[in-house]
């Protein structure tokens, strides 16, 4: 039992290891580009890409019936089965539907272009801009797809590969047509990028061996309905959360204040989510189809769950309390200036993060095992209280409050996921996973008093020594586990040759 857990452990951290290293290349290519975008489009500028990402995203929820999570889980099961004839019947499926769903997406953009004109600009002098933006659902459909097959089949290399040119591509698209057009540019931005991200994801998946096969029409229904039967419910709880993001972004954009509060909620979201929260993103390309495959046996889901929080938050701590230690000086290098009352928001959506890293495993076992409905419920209740806490604590607290929401909310929505786990599926966490939580837990709560009570510079000390602390812990722990020195050997040894 102990070597399996050495091994879970190995191949949570390697495959971490490898798609964490293409999203820092990824976003140290972003650098160059989130700054030039920050200095020609300005506060504003930026909270008008986020308020059209977030449109299009919706409409992509509406039309695409969770085919990007509920595809994933489709190949990877046909996939473990090692039925090549089986397997390419699936990725044809797969293939119709998503073709389908990216028509749909275009044919519904055309319809209400005027009416999203109105409620995103207040404005119908931007339907135009709606009716070229269509065309993003076309290739944003099979641009999915092609990653979908990716993350089924667990091809690591292709999508590292796929993720860091795709990076620089788009950066070498986006700066200069920002720089020329500024605000008028965006909407070529978001068409060139999104053309591009499927040329590259096609480029790579067209390796994945596929043989050629007949599926009819019924078929190709009959196979989709267990896919669009989880795609559904998940589409309809990504619309929900698509909707309440959309209406907190134009209530962040009508707020009166000196600063664009909508630019500084769009920066902070995206230095979560992209920055911060780029090991989240290394983890679920290969944790999902893990889980999806030993689903069925409670005591194994048990077991890699608890390895998957162990490593999540001992590579998230140290990375979240550095995160706190630089705050000031990384979103001047990323943004401007302009942008430094995001710090502000950082000081409790920090922590919140750490949460993050506990509960963030646990939703995945629902989705694992299929359960539509529980899973429909959990996040519906999740972005409902996203909203309510967020205008809540935002008209009580400011700035700060957007961040106290965030971490009030993973904590409401943990409590409820572990219950969930706990009675349906005989989910408990391991003695070892409990500490790693608490001490995790204890240097983000110290961190957070600290940036509270304690302004910069005068807390980058004690910040330190913190972040210092989680290092050496983080250290130690992951040591017990993988014998740190034996892997970066091997390491060294595969990139020498």
């Amino acid at each position: 039992m102990e070597i399996e857990k050495k091994e879970s452990h190995k191949t949570i951290l390697k495959t971490t290891g490898v798609f964490g290293f293409a999203q820092l290349l990824k976003i140290l290519v972003g650098l160059v580009s989130s700054k030039f975008v920050a200095l020609f489009l300005g506060t504003t500028g930026i909270g008008v890409v986020g308020l059209l990402q977030n449109t299009l995203s919706i409409i992509t929820s509406l039309t695409g019936f969770g085919i990007n999570i509920s595809g994933v889980r489709m190949v990877a099961l046909s996939y473990s089965e090692n039925n090549q004839r089986e397997f390419s019947k699936t990725i044809l499926a797969l293939k119709r539907w998503s073709i389908l769903t990216g028509i749909l997406g275009v044919l519904l953009t055309l319809i209400l272009a005027k009416p999203l004109s109105i409620w995103t600009f207040g404005s119908s002098d931007y339907v135009n801009w709606f009716f070229i933006l269509s065309i993003n659902f076309i290739f944003s459909s099979l641009a999915v797809n092609k990653m979908v097959v990716l993350q089924g089949t667990r091809s690591m290399k292709a999508i590292v590969l796929s993720t860091v040119i795709y990076a620089i591509l788009a950066t070498f698209v986006t700066i200069p047509i920002y720089y020329f057009f500024r605000m008028d540019g965006i909407v070529a931005v978001l068409v060139l990028t999104t053309v591009l991200n499927y040329l590259v994801n096609w480029f790579f998946s067209r390796k994945i061996e596929i043989i050629p096969v007949q599926v009819s029409v019924k078929e190709t229904l009959s196979r989709g309905i267990e896919m669009i039967q989880l795609g559904f419910l998940l589409s309809i709880n990504v619309i929900f959360g698509q909707i309440m993001s959309y209406l907190l972004k134009l209530y962040f954009n009508f707020q009166n204040t000196s600063d664009s509060v909508l630019g500084l909620y769009v920066v902070a979201s995206t230095l979560l989510i992209t920055y911060v929260g780029m090991i989240f993103s290394a983890m679920s390309t290969d944790f999902y189809p893990r889980l999806t495959v030993v689903q069925k046996v409670n005591s194994q889901v048990k077991e890699m769950v608890n390895d998957q929080i162990e490593v999540a938050l001992l590579l998230i701590t140290p990375l979240i309390l550095g995160f706190y230690f630089l705050a000031p000086v990384v979103v001047r290098l990323l943004y401007s200036k302009d942008f430094l009352n995001v710090v502000l928001i950082l000081k409790l959506a920090l922590l919140a993060i750490i949460v993050k890293a506990i509960i963030w495993p646990l939703a995945f076992i629902i989705l694992a095992k299929g359960e539509k409905k529980l899973y429909f419920k959990q996040e519906l209740i999740g972005d409902a209280m996203n909203i309510g806490f967020t205008i809540l604590f935002y008209e009580y607290f400011g700035l700060i409050g957007i961040g106290l929401a965030m971490l009030f909310n993973y904590t409401v929505y943990g409590v409820y996921v572990y219950n969930v786990v706990k009675n349906k599926f005989q989910f408990t966490f391991r003695k070892n996973t409990l500490g790693i939580i608490v001490k995790s837990m204890v240097l983000g709560i110290l961190a957070a008093i600290t940036v509270l009570f304690v302004d910069y510079p005068d807390a980058y000390l004690i910040l330190l020594i913190l972040c210092l602390t989680s290092i050496y812990f983080s250290y130690v722990e992951l040591n017990k586990r993988i014998k740190i020195e034996e892997y970066l050997l091997k390491f060294r040894h595969k990139f020498n040759k």
